[in-house]
């Protein structure tokens, strides 16, 4: 995009000025490029571009014949270079940020395909096919099984750099909201978990058992940080998953190392009022946790 853009200024430039040469020069239409590409030329300084060339041209530059034709070309090239490198970057990023909506109704956690959530997504961002992990999903609910909250991230590596895909519902106009941002590096990437093979382990969870299990509380969440992690948090309730199958996990067993969504309920612990008796504020804390691991290597292994 940004060297067609370049080459439609240079022809375009070239053609004007040429047609507005006042004196006779030898190779004028040849000097008139040079001057362009002097303009245009860029040096990179910190990943910065910045106009080298036109400086070059503004200090050392002093010619003698058609003085104000050669001025246009170098100002014209620098013109272009702020187009190239500093305002068509700026657009294109923008234009890959902006958000994208996906209109979609969600019925209950409890019935809920989250594959089938994940699906949507893909195809909508058009990527089938593609390696994508996850990274930070949560899910927040009441006990009749209204969502509250939902939200992910995906991430896709493109050659050296990355795309970060942030997935969040907005209740109140029942549509995904998605933005995507580019990144040069992701530490975790290599850790995190395939978002296919994520979803899959969660929809083995029946979660109105779990909620049923954690009794009556304010609300409750499931979480995953979807990163591969040594686990070894002893005295609470965990399990592993196995061929579709959920096992308890002994604390003998313990450390290991795998994936692993956390559920737990919402405990309102206090709240503020103002003089009038309106509620200002709640504090919760989470509690009546349970793990459930996923691709476990024990120890012994």
């Amino acid at each position: 995009m940004a060297s067609i853009v370049y080459s439609f200024l240079l022809v375009v430039s070239f053609i004007f000025l040429v047609l507005k040469k006042s004196e006779a020069e030898s190779y004028f239409p040849l000097k008139i490029i040079g001057y362009f590409i002097l303009g245009s030329f860029a040096f990179n300084f910190n990943q910065v571009p910045l106009p080298l060339g036109f400086i070059v041209y503004l200090i050392f530059f002093r010619p003698s014949l058609n003085i104000d034709i050669k001025r246009l070309a170098a100002i014209f090239g620098v013109l272009s270079f702020i187009l190239v490198h500093w305002i068509l970057p700026i657009a294109n990023l923008e234009w890959q940020s902006r958000p994208l909506f996906i209109e979609h109704k969600l019925g209950s956690v409890y019935t809920m395909n989250f594959q089938d959530e994940y699906e949507r997504i893909k195809q909508k961002l058009k990527l089938e096919n593609q390696n994508v992990r996850l990274e930070d999903f949560e899910v927040e609910y009441v006990k009749d099984g209204r969502i509250t909250d939902l939200s992910w991230q995906l991430l896709r590596q493109n050659g050296n750099s990355f795309n970060l895909y942030r997935i969040r519902y907005d209740l109140n106009k029942s549509r995904y909201q998605v933005t995507n941002s580019k990144l040069d590096t992701w530490l975790q990437y290599n850790r995190l978990i395939d978002a296919e093979h994520f979803f899959e382990n969660l929809d083995v969870l029946d979660i109105k058992d779990i909620t049923h299990l954690k009794g009556d509380f304010s609300s409750y969440v499931i979480r995953s940080t979807g990163e591969r992690t040594n686990y070894a948090v002893e005295n609470g309730t965990h399990y592993f998953l196995l061929n579709g199958e959920i096992q308890v996990l002994d604390d003998e067993r313990l450390p290991v190392e795998a994936y692993y969504i956390s559920t737990f309920a919402m405990k309102k612990t206090g709240e503020k009022r103002d003089n009038q008796g309106n509620l200002r504020e709640e504090s919760f804390e989470g509690t009546v946790s349970s793990d459930y691991l996923f691709d476990v290597k024990f120890g012994e292994e």
